[in-house]
C-alpha cells in the first residue's frame, strides 16, 4: 500500500526506518534503517545535502524511488525534523494518520 520513513532513536541517536505499509495482512515490515553513518557513506563523504539530516536525504531518495517503482504513494512526514510522533501514513485516504 505505502513506503513510509518514520524517525526513531531519540535516546539513542537519531535514525530514519523505511517500512514497506501492506494491507493485506494489515502489517508494517521493516526495509532498512538508516543511521547517520550508512547514510554518509551512501550520499558519499562531503556531499551538500542542504543543511538537511543525512538519513532524511536518503531515505527520501531510496523510499521515494522504491515507492516509484511499486506504483505507491511514498510518506515523510517529517523529513526536516527528527520527530518520532510525526503523523503516521493512513491507508484509506493517503494521509497522515495518529
Amino acid at each position: 500500500m505505502a513506503v513510509e520513513a518514520i524517525w526513531d532513536g531519540d535516546t539513542s541517536g537519531w535514525f530514519v526506518v523505511l517500512l514497506a505499509v501492506t494491507a493485506e495482512p494489515a502489517e508494517e515490515s521493516v526495509l532498512a534503517t538508516i543511521t547517520w553513518s550508512s547514510a554518509e557513506r551512501y550520499l558519499g563523504e562531503g556531499a551538500d545535502r542542504g543543511g538537511r539530516y543525512p538519513m532524511a536525504v536518503v531515505a527520501e531518495r531510496v523510499g521515494g524511488a522504491l515507492a516509484d517503482r511499486l506504483g505507491v504513494p511514498f510518506h515523510f512526514a517529517s523529513p526536516d525534523d527528527p520527530d518520532d510522533e510525526a503523523p503516521r501514513w493512513k491507508p484509506d485516504r493517503g494521509a497522515a494518520r495518529e
